[in-house]
């Protein structure tokens, strides 16, 4: 009895062993100060803001070429004590993924040619207005850091997320549906330095400026320069963002000008690398009457 015992307890350190071989965590630390002209940060103009994040990431190889995989993030700031953000699982076989749970949309994945949402390439944060994502970010499904899935311009957390993703190549298409009816389609490929997307969202019948989406872009990448392009078109409004970045002394620059919901925006970022993978960064975007800045520290690991 005693030998089957230490067999057992043997098999199951053992199968734990090779599980602990698939979880994978990586992160971000940051620190810095933002500022916004209206005085929105508690009646404040400006705010110190840190944050340590984790992402736990999961993934094992099944039979028949199947692999199935799991996240989530752990954030603490000293804006909130920590908190888990909702999970999502997913399997692929042969370049076909199908997720559920809280995945960023079609859109965000597949839709946009560079950046996030098309942008958000200003501050060491990734943006505080994201003028460059041509409103883009406002109305696409979104990934939560600190929760579930949300949806659109309400906010409001998804029923529930389905995503399906084909890669082939330098070639992926998307489509992601929410259970309260927001759709999303994506598709983005490269060839040579070019990099071309076409993006769509139903903004799930959302009464707003923006009910439905089509968003093209493009993007060149020139090795230490690089130029895009994005427009977005929706009830009737046309948005649009025009980017470039280049190495300069040692670091990056990155700018763009562009147009969202009848305002003019415009933003600067300049990053300088400070070695093991940290970085100085400091930027400033205008997106109507609203401006806002920040210089930071962040680093990956």
């Amino acid at each position: 009895m005693k030998k089957i015992l230490l067999a057992t307890t043997a098999l199951a350190l053992s199968a734990g062993v090779a599980n602990a071989q698939a979880v994978t965590i990586t992160g971000e630390g940051r620190m810095g100060v933002q500022y916004i002209s209206n005085g929105s940060y508690f009646g404040s103009n400006w705010r110190q803001e840190n944050r340590l994040q984790f992402n736990f990431n999961v993934a094992v190889e099944g039979d028949h070429g199947l692999t199935f995989g799991a996240y989530s993030r752990a954030r603490i700031s000293n804006q909130a004590m920590g908190m888990f953000a909702g999970s999502r699982v997913w399997v692929e076989a042969n370049g076909l993924r199908l997720t559920f749970g809280n995945v960023d949309g079609a859109l965000r994945g597949a839709g946009t040619s560079h950046g996030y949402a098309g942008g958000c390439g200003v501050g060491y944060e990734g943006g505080q207005q994201c003028g460059d994502s041509a409103g883009l970010l406002s109305v696409s499904q979104a990934h939560n850091s600190t929760g579930v899935a949300t949806s659109v311009t309400t906010g409001a957390a998804s029923t529930g997320r389905a995503r399906i993703d084909y890669t082939m190549g330098d070639t992926r298409v998307a489509v992601s549906h929410d259970r309260n009816g927001s759709t999303e389609l994506g598709v983005r490929t490269s060839f040579d330095a070019f990099t071309v997307a076409l993006g769509y969202t139903n903004n799930g019948g959302a009464a707003s400026a923006f009910q439905s989406v089509a968003a093209i872009s493009g993007h060149y990448n020139g090795g230490s320069w690089g130029v895009g392009a994005l427009v977005a078109r929706g009830n009737s409004v046309t948005n649009f963002s025009l980017s470039a970045s280049a190495q300069l002394g040692g670091g990056d620059l990155y700018g763009y000008v562009g147009r969202v919901g009848g305002s003019n925006a415009y933003g600067l970022n300049y990053g300088y690398g400070l070695g093991g993978g940290a970085n100085i960064v400091v930027g400033a975007e205008r997106v109507g009457a609203l401006t806002t800045a920040s210089v930071g520290v962040v680093f990956g690991f």
